[in-house]
């Protein structure tokens, strides 16, 4: 910098110095007319110029842009416009000297252009246009990414450094992504995030969060929305990052109060979870009680709550009131004998206490004694002797009496009704009525299907009705030539039945002596006719034959006059006989046979005769005509004609014909007239022309002449290297030519015409290109075969060497030296081969080690330096200098080295300490509840007293894997302490924490076993339980067995195992006048349940007899030794009610002998579908020291019910498999609806399962109907379902009675087994018995036995 600053200032000097020899006028410029030149050039080539003038006092107003050329740019961009200021202004050392002069020159480097491709990633479509910059080597481009909706470029600009050369770069647009998180809210189970794609329509997640105490209602993007925005699974379309908030309402919980006996109860609250309620101050009140408080049991003693308390609990509940009983009241009980003797003395009875009433009964002479009432007049007693007084009242009971009717006397009220008449207490015992014997009228038409006649008793008091169905046959009757009446009729009630129709008659027919006679077999109606016969005719081969006739017997026939038609035959006439050669009939003839004929026409064959003539057609030498046959092939002549210049072709029937049809001597087979017309081609003479180059190449191809045509020669040239081609010659050595290419030969003859040529030396342009350098050579010229001695002149360049010259811009090696021998007999442009120079960048680790290898830099191109760098034991590698003892860096790894020179680059140091440590690791507490939350906390020390650290690595291991992780800073010799809490979630038992250190590194510190430090804290098992109902379907009716099932939750995330102990306990009580009654209770021990999963627990139960219409409350507790530290113990219980509903039986009235069916019978009713009737579930069980998931499945057993007829049907038969019967007798039915296993599924205990208990009948005549007395409840003898005894069967058969109005036809029992009662619900099953026919009915077989 010294010698710099020296040299200015000398410089200056000399300025000064200069100035002051000069002593120039302030004025000498004013006037000077000034004249400048500004040059434009690249390299050593002026690329152009720019002249101009101005005033000396306005020079410094000019301002001139340089222009553009293209594939140039500027070396200096601040030449872009040349100023007066930047001219070199060179004004003269005379003043009678009155213009001056400037100059300047404009440098342009070549320019390159940088282009980006806009594409989609992926599928590589263009997303964009283009975009390109241009600029030189070295200038900076910048090209920014347009802006794409939806999409984000993998680069938002791209920029770099032009090299020698154009660049490229594609720049990959990828569709926006948005993540969307969920947030619990304060609950629990936040689905994991999801990614939405900009044009893609999000389906949210279906997982919903858990909170205690709250009914999840959606998601909202406010953590204090009310209301949902978004529901799970909704489709999810905007564009953006979000997180989604649980939307939660509080449960509610309703508390209602029960006097318990007493009344005046509060109204039922509603609590909102979490938020305390004041209980009523209102009291209840109950005559001869006081009012303790409010208990949680209808049974309390002692209150839980009083009026005006805070109530906490989330759970709906009933309190009920608390009384204590005050001081009894005592009541008489007095008896009277009520007309009989030996009553009871009177008792006293207690307030609420029930008195046991005198076991004494009274007596009265022929009278039962009932009971006791409080009325004198009643007939039914209210309480028994010895039995229950509870009333808090005094009484006088009334013995009820009843009499036993010990004498009786029997009155006639009319002929036939009586009735028997108690002797003692004048009380008609009983009565009736007795009809018979009858009378009977005569049988009268009643309806469509039946008759009636009267049924009188002879008594004269009784008079019915009774019906018969008609005993019908079908009567005919004539009614015309055409038609007869047909109709049903009854001979029991003399009368027609239906409606009459009307048939045609169904005739059989008889032939005599030419008459036909027609009867019909139905009404016996008859016709006569004469007999006729058909004449018909063929035409034997040929065509037009005639209609057929009708001859009638005896009358003569006029043989139809059309003649039939048959080319090439003559017709001859009629003949019985189809190979006849003479006629028996002739057309119009007479024909007096008495029988139907065919005829067959009679011929006689007859070709005709064609005539083929010919026409020479211009030539001469015709043949003669020729005659042809029909159907025979004519062989034309083989006679040819002639015609001068002309070939024969053959015969065609079209005079004009270019081609012919048919060939001399050739077949000819139309049967019809014909004149051939001679068919010709024309034929002149030709000559052939030749060409031949003559040494050359690219002669034209030979031409043909025709005789009389004058030929244009061909135009076509051919070539000869060094020639010139002159015309053509007929002789091979011509100098001279004598046709022209394109002239007219004239000449008849064929000819070879050569080339004649004149010999012509070439030259040709040598240039020089310097290929990215300067001071190319200038070009020159060599002759053909005369060799050139190449120019001495080498091009410059920058940073290159030269090494040659070659004939391509691209070569590497030179095919040609400066001064040397150029020998091709052509024009080449000689491109200068440069080989770029290289510096060498040495690494030195200067008291290290694992120095970098030295790298290579090419001239004109930034060298990144290598990113390895070397090591040295306690230091810290800081950078590289090229001072050996620097202490600062000069090159960092990775960094551009930019200078053109070899250097040798030396490692820089500072000396460290790197060692770290982890200590005092604590857990607090040390023992801990599952999902509890410990502690965490440990010490961090960084042991380097001079180097801070920055994002050391910190991870802490749970059981060996990574719960936590984290980076910090140290300062020099610095200290950190990390404290963090840790959710043990499901783990148990023993667990081991292990914080670390720089351990993936900590090797390479100065010590390596204070890296790491552990310690242990202990989970214990937590069970989280919950029980629900489970709703199946099934009628809950009195005096059967049910099964009630729950669903047991493990919201845990542990198995629970028999070792834990958790039973489910089951309760079914009911309501007596307020006092809760047992029915059922029983217990489920070691219940197992998958974690986060449920099982099945299920009860069998009876509900009592004539219980219809009770409410039952069904309860179930999970119970186990830790239930009240559950943290949600609220849905450890559940509760619903079912409803007993009646015993329904049902028997069918007899009706066996009704022949008139009742209104709504079909006799069409399809049997009910068959249903099997089946059920399966699934339950884990611990088995083998582990859980299972077993299924279970029950279905009825695949066996139909059996029919057949009863014992007094002695008609049936078997017809193949089944039984064909008549109606009016009875059937039985056999049925075991036994359970078996579902296939593919195991049987369960009989603990799961109810046996069918209650089976029934339908039947066809019903429709099926299960209405009262339409169906038939079976009974149960010995394991089979059966009829119930019938007691209008002999010996009270188990059996049905068909109605005798059942039509004709199959007749299917249906059988419904039902209240088969599984822990999946109520099953039932229907089955249709066997198929019975049903063939006439009781009275067909009466009537035949009588």
């Amino acid at each position: 910098m010294k010698k710099v600053s020296i040299k200015v200032l000398s410089l200056f000097l000399v300025v000064m110095t200069l100035v002051g020899v000069a002593s120039l006028p302030v004025s000498a410029s004013i006037g000077y007319p000034m004249n400048y030149t500004i040059y434009y050039k690249a390299g050593g080539k002026i690329l152009g110029q720019f002249s101009g003038s101005c005033d000396g006092t306005e020079r410094n107003n000019v301002r001139v842009p340089s222009p553009s050329y293209a594939g140039y740019a500027l070396s200096n961009y601040k030449d872009s416009t040349v100023t007066g200021s930047m001219i070199s202004w060179n004004f003269p050392a005379s003043n009678y000297v009155r213009h001056g002069t400037g100059s300047y020159t404009v440098y342009y480097e070549p320019a390159y252009t940088a282009t980006v491709r806009f594409l989609y990633g992926g599928s590589g479509r263009s997303a964009a246009g283009d975009k390109t910059a241009t600029g030189k080597k070295g200038d900076q481009y910048y090209i920014s990414s347009p802006r794409i909706t939806g999409y984000t470029p993998n680069k938002y600009s791209v920029t770099g450094y032009f090299p020698s050369g154009d660049v490229s770069d594609t720049v990959y647009y990828y569709e926006n992504t948005y993540a969307i998180a969920y947030n619990a809210n304060g609950g629990s189970g936040a689905p994991a995030n999801q990614v939405k794609s900009h044009f893609t329509p999000l389906k949210l997640s279906t997982q919903k969060p858990r909170r205690t105490g709250y009914t999840f209602l959606g998601w909202s993007t406010s953590s204090t929305a009310t209301t949902a925005t978004y529901s799970p699974g909704d489709t999810y379309t905007n564009n953006g990052r979000v997180t989604l908030y649980a939307v939660w309402a509080s449960k509610t919980y309703t508390i209602s109060y029960d006097a318990n006996g007493g009344g005046g109860a509060p109204g039922s609250q509603r609590k909102t979870h979490d938020i305390k309620i004041l209980i009523p101050t209102v009291e209840p009140v109950r005559n001869g009680y006081t009012f303790l408080g409010w208990g949680v049991s209808k049974t309390s003693t002692s209150p839980t709550y009083q009026p005006g308390e805070w109530y906490y609990s989330n759970i709906s509940r009933t309190l009920y009131a608390v009384w204590q009983k005050n001081a009894p009241t005592s009541y008489t009980v007095s008896y009277d004998a009520n007309g009989g003797s030996g009553a009871p003395g009177s008792q006293t009875k207690t307030q609420d206490a029930t008195l046991t009433l005198s076991s004494t009964k009274p007596t009265r002479s022929g009278y039962t004694f009932l009971g006791w009432a409080t009325s004198a007049s009643a007939t039914s007693a209210t309480y028994q002797p010895g039995g229950s007084y509870t009333a808090n009242a005094s009484v006088t009971l009334y013995a009820v009496w009843s009499c036993n009717h010990a004498s009786t006397k029997t009155v006639w009220d009319t002929g036939c009704k009586w009735r028997k008449v108690c002797n003692n207490c004048g009380v008609t015992v009983s009565s009736g009525t007795t009809h018979g014997p009858y009378t009977y009228g005569d049988w009268v038409f009643y309806s469509g299907s039946q008759h009636s006649r009267y049924k009188t008793c002879i008594h004269g008091d009784y008079t019915t009705t009774e019906y018969a169905s008609h005993n019908t046959s079908n009567r005919y009757e004539q009614y015309s030539a055409s038609q007869h009446k047909r109709y049903s009729y009854c001979a029991d009630c003399n009368s027609t039945i239906g409606s009459v129709s009307y048939e045609g008659h169904t005739f059989t027919n008889s032939t005599s002596n030419g008459q036909v006679v027609s009867t019909c077999k139905l009404c016996g109606y008859t016709k006569t006719s004469a007999q006729t016969y058909t004449i018909s005719y063929n035409a034997n081969g040929g065509s037009n034959v005639p209609a057929s006739q009708t001859k009638v017997h005896g009358v003569t026939l006029t043989l139809s006059s059309t003649i039939p038609h048959r080319v090439n035959y003559e017709f001859l006439g009629w003949s019985t006989s189809s190979s006849a050669t003479t006629a028996t009939y002739t057309s119009g003839g007479s024909y007096t046979g008495n029988s139907s004929v065919i005829l067959y026409a009679v011929w006689k064959y007859k070709p005709a005769t064609y005539t083929v003539s010919y026409d020479a057609n211009g030539g001469g030498n015709t043949p003669a005509s020729q005659t042809k046959t029909y159907n025979v092939t004519l062989t034309l002549t083989t006679l040819i004609p002639t015609r001068r210049n002309y070939s024969f072709v053959g015969w065609s029937k079209d005079r004009n014909a270019t081609s012919a049809s048919y060939s001399a001597g050739g077949s000819y087979t139309d049967n019809a007239d014909v004149t051939l017309y001679a068919v010709w081609q024309y034929n002149p003479e030709t000559y052939t022309i030749r060409y031949d180059a003559n040494g050359g190449t690219g002669a034209p191809a030979r031409q043909t002449k025709t005789y009389g045509v004058s030929l244009t020669l061909s135009a076509v040239k051919p070539t000869r290297a060094g020639y010139e081609f002159l015309g053509w010659a007929t002789s091979r050595n011509a100098t001279t030519s004598e046709y022209a290419p394109g002239e007219r030969y004239t000449d008849e003859a064929g000819v070879t015409l050569y080339a004649v040529w004149r010999y012509i030396p070439k030259t040709y342009e040598v240039k020089y290109d310097a290929n990215g350098g300067g001071n190319a050579p200038a070009s020159q010229t060599k002759t053909e075969d005369v060799t050139l001695i190449l120019t001495s002149t080498i091009p410059t360049r920058y940073g290159y060497t030269f090494r040659g010259w070659a004939t391509t811009s691209t070569a590497t090696t030179a095919t040609y030296q400066a001064g040397g021998s150029y020998t091709a007999n052509e024009s080449v442009t000689l491109y200068a081969i440069w080989k770029i120079n290289t510096y060498t960048v040495s690494f030195d680790a200067n008291g290290g080690s694992n120095a970098p290898n030295p790298q290579k830099k090419t001239h004109g191109q930034n060298l990144i330096l290598t990113v390895a760098i070397p090591t040295r034991p306690n230091h810290v590698f800081l950078g590289w200098a090229a001072d050996s003892s620097a202490t600062s860096i000069a090159y960092a790894p990775g960094a551009t080295y930019t200078a053109e020179e070899d250097v040798t680059l030396y490692a820089v140091w500072q000396e460290r300490n790197y060692d770290f440590s982890v200590s005092d690791l604590t857990v607090t507490p040390d023992e801990i509840e599952q999902y509890g939350k410990v502690t965490v906390k440990f010490r961090l020390d960084s042991w380097d007293r001079n180097l801070p650290y920055e994002d050391i690595p910190v991870e802490v291991l749970l059981n060996g894997a990574v719960i936590y992780s984290t980076t910090v800073n140290f300062s020099a010799y610095g200290v950190q302490n990390i404290v963090f809490d840790l959710n043990v979630g499901a783990s148990l038992g023993e667990q081991t924490l292990v914080a670390r250190v720089n351990w993936a590194d900590h090797n390479s510190e100065t010590r390596t076993g204070n890296n790491t430090t552990s310690a242990t804290f202990t989970v214990k098992k937590v069970v989280e339980t919950s029980a629900s109902p489970i709703s199946v379907n099934g009628e809950y009716t009195e005096g059967t067995q049910v099964i009630s099932s729950f669903y047991v939750g493990n919201e845990g995330s542990s198995d629970i195992l028999p070792d834990d102990d958790v039973s489910f306990n089951f309760l079914v009580y009911c309501l007596d006048g307020g006092t809760v009654k047992t029915v059922s209770q029983q217990t489920w021990d070691k219940v197992v349940i998958p974690a986060g999963g449920r099982n099945f627990v299920y009860f069998k139960w009876t509900i009592p007899a004539d219980s219809a219409g009770t409410t039952f409350y069904c309860k179930g507790t999970v119970s186990h030794a830790n239930a009240d530290k559950e943290q949600n113990s609220d849905n450890n219980t559940t509760e619903y009610a079912v409803v007993a509903t009646d015993y329904n039986s049902s028997q069918t009235p007899n009706t066996r002998f009704e022949k008139n069916a009742p209104a709504g019978y079909s006799p069409n009713t399809t049997a009910p579908a068959a249903k099997a009737g089946s059920a399966t579930w699934n339950m884990w069980v611990y088995e083998g020291g582990k859980l299972i998931l077993k299924s279970y499945g029950i279905t009825v057993g695949n066996t139909t019910p059996t029919v057949s007829h009863g014992s007094g049907c002695l008609t049936a038969e078997k017809v193949g498999a089944s039984w064909k019967m008549k109606s009016g007798y009875g059937i039985t039915l056999n049925w075991n609806p036994a359970l078996v296993a579902k296939s593919g599924y195991i049987m369960p205990g009989t603990d799961a399962y109810t046996e069918a208990q209650i089976v029934y009948a339908t039947f066809p005549e019903f429709g099926y109907s299960v209405a009262s007395e339409k169906y038939r409840t079976l009974e149960k003898v010995g394991g089979i379902y059966k009829f119930i005894a019938n007691p209008n069967a002999d010996k009270n058969e188990r059996v049905h009675f068909i109605p005798v109005y059942v039509q004709d036809g199959s007749y299917t029992v249906s059988v419904t087994a039902t209240q088969i009662w599984t822990p999946a619900g109520m099953i039932t099953a229907v089955c249709n018995a066997n198929t019975l026919t049903i063939d006439g009915t009781i009275y067909d077989d009466y009537y035949v036995g009588n």
